[in-house]
């Protein structure tokens, strides 16, 4: 049922270690604290199907060429976005989610340009997936590549058999990741907001909060 007014979709980009999932859990305790209904989600996933596809891509022992990578993530996206995504938006609510298109441009048009992929590709592949639905804002959670590494081993997910088949490509790999997400904040200085990663969470957390408390006042209240 539609309220009569769009919902908000807040998605958090970064690269692994960037603290973005950390950035996520904070949004979503800051709009339990006003009162404000949200449905919470990540890509890959965010479905069964889409479960499904998340395990095969990131499993370590899955080989698979970048095109199929490419597709599969838009598989994944297609689902979720007319099953979750959609239906919560036209509901007024407000949707965030742990990733969403940038990251495809920025890990596979970007991080993948040596196997023939270009960003606009990439882009191409994704317009029927998304099928017209757009970030209201994104946050690009950035720290240096050997900052998100040392994060990653301190974690424990660096140790051997803790990585995942997208975490074993390396410090070049995610240059590059890095590198495509500055491109598209560049790009999208409207909608992409590039956040310092490097300060304390709760400054991150803040910078944030400031932002899409903005955005909620000017969401307003549903119809009548």
């Amino acid at each position: 049922m539609q309220t009569g007014r769009p919902g908000l979709l807040i998605t958090v980009e970064g690269i692994d270690g960037s603290g973005k999932t950390t950035q996520v859990d904070r949004l979503c305790e800051r709009l339990t604290q006003a009162g404000q209904a949200f449905v919470r989600t990540r890509e890959p996933g965010g479905t069964p199907i889409g479960d499904q596809i998340r395990s095969l891509l990131l499993d370590p022992t899955s080989d698979m060429t970048a095109l199929a990578e490419v597709y599969l993530y838009a598989a994944s996206r297609a689902e979720h976005v007319a099953r979750v995504m959609r239906p919560a938006l036209e509901q007024g609510l407000v949707v965030v989610c742990d990733r969403f298109v940038d990251a495809s441009i920025a890990y596979q048009g970007y991080g993948l340009r040596s196997t023939g992929l270009t960003p606009e590709r990439v882009r191409q592949v994704n317009e029927q997936a998304v099928n017209g639905v757009v970030p209201t804002r994104t946050f690009v959670v950035d720290v240096p590549v050997q900052v998100a590494s040392a994060r990653l081993h301190a974690s424990g997910r660096q140790q051997f058999g803790g990585q995942d088949r997208i975490e074993r490509r390396g410090p070049a790999f995610f240059e590059q990741v890095r590198s495509g997400l500055a491109a598209i904040c560049r790009d999208d200085p409207g909608r992409v907001v590039w956040v310092d990663g490097q300060r304390s969470v709760d400054q991150v957390a803040d910078e944030i909060w400031k932002d899409v408390e903005a955005l909620l006042g000017d969401l307003g209240t549903p119809d009548a």
